[in-house]
């Protein structure tokens, strides 16, 4: 499995973990602020990478490649508050941000 393939199963189940267990634990997971469709985004986000990891078929560059631009803008969008209806704080902004710079990092990379 090369870096492509690795990067989107690992961030996919990441996803899916953290999309359940934010329906379990309130406004807040650890320092990030979450809500229920937040965790929706998590859940599709996960199942989407999950997906491209681990279909021989899929076009997992593109994958990375897509998700990180959505991620990055995703995390500079958030820092001029206009997720709130996420739940989003700095903290999940910066954590966008840098899950979309890696992805897109990797997306970019030759296979």
């Amino acid at each position: 499995m090369g870096v492509q393939k690795t990067w989107a199963t690992v961030l996919g189940v990441v996803f899916l973990a953290i999309g359940i267990i934010g329906f379990f634990t309130g406004d807040t997971l650890l320092v990030f602020g979450i809500n229920t469709l937040h965790n929706v985004v998590h859940l599709v986000s996960g199942a989407i990478l999950l997906w491209a990891g681990l279909s021989a078929k899929a076009p997992t560059k593109q994958v990375n490649t897509t998700f990180g631009v959505i991620y990055g803008l995703v995390g500079i969008v958030g820092f001029f508050g206009v997720l709130t209806f996420l739940n989003v704080n700095t903290s999940d902004n910066w954590l966008h941000l840098a899950i979309g710079v890696v992805s897109l990092a990797i997306g970019t990379m030759a296979d």
